[in-house]
């Protein structure tokens, strides 16, 4: 059972490693590429509700100076606009500045096509099992740390 525990951990870091490799996202750091996909997923879903920097900070489940500091940067770098709530001037509303979309685009469709790559190689159905898996695994975790 310890040799199982350590190998999933071995796992766990490799995995973790190779998806921050700053070649996948060279055009935006690994915060700003998760942040960016909330919004734009958000968007999609939802496109007259924009989130929060609250909500951002729980799904990201990062302090609230570390979301501002990455906030301010996208900002400067034009990436996202900021607007204080009119109902609540201590909500802050974070959306996707769509000129600059193509930023995301571009690396999104580089993700996905590394993606396409990982399932030529192992095969559909093992790429579908570790969906799956990677579903089953992040329920589980998240029950286990709350």
């Amino acid at each position: 059972m310890e040799n199982l525990k350590e190998s999933i951990l071995k796992s766990w870091i490799r995995m973790s490693l190779s998806i921050h490799d700053e070649r996948i996202v060279s055009s935006l750091s690994y915060n700003e590429s998760l942040i960016f996909h909330l919004l734009y997923e958000r968007h999609q879903q939802l496109p007259t509700q924009p989130m929060t920097a609250t909500e951002l900070c729980h799904v990201m489940r990062m302090q609230k100076s570390q979301m501002n500091r990455t906030l301010t940067q996208m900002e400067q770098k034009e990436l996202i606009v900021r607007e204080r709530s009119t109902r609540d001037k201590r909500q802050m509303f974070v959306r996707i500045n769509f000129d600059k979309i193509e930023i995301y685009q571009q690396q999104h469709e580089q993700i996905l096509r590394i993606i396409d790559e990982l399932i030529t190689m192992v095969g559909k159905d093992k790429a579908e099992e570790t969906v799956r898996l990677f579903e089953l695994v992040a329920d589980a975790a998240e029950k286990v740390i709350k």
